[in-house]
């Protein structure tokens, strides 16, 4: 039964540490999980209470014992949070670490960054200051990874404030996607972007126009970090209708490269008019528009994987809504999403994916729709950037993390343009959105101009507390330990026999009914040495054979026969003749 408490215990501690319910602050999930640990082991460590009697301390505690027991118990939970505050990262880091030395082939880089960019994200190598732009590939290609075994990072990276509640509930109620770039052409297992001549766009007033005032617009503001290559793009909902910055540079279709950030500053943040709008919102017949560059309806240049591409199309039927929502059906039966990734390095990445080990995250379900709806007909291409979001009602905020950077497919639709088709399963671990309670601290951005990140860990708390109680309770330990203890009353010191259980009661009467008969018992004589210089008392025999029996033949004390024993030597004990 102490076994099964136990394990109750242990699991409703493990419960608790992983942050179930996920409405209590972290300190009292912590302190519940530890004294449910505590009592359970006190209770599984207890044993049958022994007939032997117990070793009883020298004197009795005081007040002053209790406090500091108490105060050193604190002390060491605030250690154990302390611990639980600063151990997992440095461990999930060291562990990472011995991973990849074991195993380096499973750790392709999440991107190709250009060289002395740092990656970030759901890749190796997260830096504070890159803002998102780890996602960014500069003017070189971005590989579909053939083996990969990806680690998002929880890092906050982008936030999005809509202007007014009006525009968080039409947030709320869309998907949320957050794009940065877009790339066109996939030649050799890689995606680059299309090629055009960069333009720059300058703000009409105070804000660039794209399209004339749409009915139902969003207005937001997006605020990240500065790259530190000095070429940071923008981040916003797609189809923008207006941006507010001074001037943009579109180096490839909806690529914007933003002006340089005043000196000093490390952080951008704009406001944005956006259009909400994905295939599930286009009524049929979602016809194919005239694509705006032959690269958006280009197939791989292998002959036999563009037939299969082809003979697979061809089952969705012709180019209309029904064929799409059949490919997305399709996607969803037959791939597996999963961020870990091992496809032969002979196999084109995109072939492997379709029809071979169907298992692959969001960059290849993309990869698979854009050419999928190509060979339907309709101009497509890919879109990066983030998805889902965790709203904070409180600042009216939504938080894209690293572990939310994503990728989608973009079709061409007639009289719609670009519009978002996503056939990632909804369920994947990343891009999923979330709602915070209410009472969960939004991991706010600063803006206070300097090089720190500022956006503090849900831990940080915990830390802050957990120090401050060990500060405490430390100098309360110190204070407690250096207390003038009170002087011990006379007595108090005695031999260490004072210490040891006292002996049974019909030893302790045979002791006093000697010393009245003048045969004192000396300190560490054995009963049966000292009665071999007494003969009269007809017990003695019993007294022998009783005691040794007890105390260390481990029989059991038998009351009845003790009492008698009790008679006998009191009665032998008022034989003794008066003192002189």
């Amino acid at each position: 039964m102490r076994s099964i408490l136990l394990i109750i215990a242990i699991a409703l501690s493990y419960a608790l540490l992983r942050g179930w319910p996920d409405n209590w602050h972290p300190i009292l999930r912590v302190c519940l999980a530890v004294s449910a640990l505590v009592v359970a082991f006190g209770i599984w460590g207890r044993t049958d209470k022994s007939s032997a009697p117990e070793a009883r301390p020298a004197r009795s505690p005081r007040w002053l014992d209790y406090l500091t027991v108490g105060i050193a118990v604190l002390l060491v939970e605030s250690f154990f949070l302390i611990f639980l505050s600063t151990a997992p990262s440095v461990g999930e880091n060291l562990a990472d670490s011995f991973d990849e030395a074991l195993h380096p082939e499973s750790y392709t880089a999440a991107v190709e960054a250009p060289e002395n960019q740092p990656t970030g994200g759901p890749g190796k190598g997260d830096d504070l200051t890159t803002g998102g732009n780890w996602l960014f590939p500069g003017l070189g290609n971005r590989p579909l990874n053939k083996s990969a075994n990806l680690r998002p990072s929880n890092r906050p990276e982008v936030y999005l404030f809509p202007k007014t509640k009006k525009d968080a509930r039409q947030l709320l109620a869309s998907q949320r996607f957050l794009r940065m770039f877009t790339l066109a052409t996939y030649e050799n297992g890689e995606w680059a972007p299309d090629s055009i001549i960069p333009v720059t766009r300058r703000a009409q007033g105070d804000s660039i126009i794209f399209l004339a005032p749409p009915p139902s617009p969003v207005t937001y503001e997006v605020s990240h970090q500065a790259s530190i290559s000095g070429q940071t793009l923008a981040v916003t909902l797609p189809d923008i209708a207006s941006i507010r910055v001074p001037a943009l540079r579109e180096t490839a279709p909806d690529t914007f490269r933003l002006p340089p950030i005043s000196e000093g500053q490390t952080t951008y943040r704009y406001q944005v008019t956006s259009v909400l709008r994905t295939l599930d919102e286009i009524p049929a017949p979602a016809s194919p528009g005239a694509s705006p560059s032959p690269d958006y309806l280009a197939l791989p240049d292998d002959p036999l994987l563009r037939a299969k591409i082809e003979t697979l199309a061809e089952s969705f039927g012709p180019p209309t809504l029904t064929a799409l929502i059949n490919l997305r059906k399709t996607l969803n039966a037959t791939c597996q999403y999963s961020l870990k990734v091992d496809m032969p390095d002979e196999a084109d990445p995109l072939d492997s994916f379709l029809f071979e080990t169907n298992i692959g995250y969001c960059t290849h379900f993309a990869s698979a729709t854009v050419m999928l709806a190509r060979a339907l007909g309709y101009p497509a291409r890919m879109a990066y950037g983030w998805s889902g979001g965790r709203y904070f009602a409180g600042p009216n905020l939504f938080v894209f993390r690293a572990r939310e950077a994503h990728a989608w497919a973009e079709i061409y639709l007639r009289n719609y343009g670009w519009v978002i088709f996503e056939t990632t399963p909804v369920d994947r671990t990343e891009g999923t959105a979330t709602i915070a309670d209410a009472d969960e601290p939004p991991p706010l951005p600063n803006y206070s101009d300097n090089d720190e990140e500022d956006s503090a860990t849900p831990l940080t708390p915990l830390l802050k507390t957990a120090t401050w109680i060990a500060a405490g309770s430390l100098l309360a330990l110190i204070l407690a330990l250096l207390i003038r203890r009170p002087a011990d009353a006379p007595g108090d010191h005695s031999p260490a026999t004072s210490i040891l259980p006292d002996p049974p009661n019909y030893l302790a009467a045979f002791r006093r009914a000697c010393k009245a008969h003048g045969l004192p018992m000396p300190p560490g004589r054995t009963l049966r040495a000292h009665l071999e210089g007494i003969s009269d008392p007809s017990f003695t025999g019993d007294l022998l054979a009783y005691h040794y029996s007890v105390q260390y033949g481990n029989s059991p004390r038998e009351k009845s026969r003790e009492k008698r024993l009790l008679s006998q030597i009191r009665h032998w004990e008022k034989q003794a003749p008066p003192p002189v």
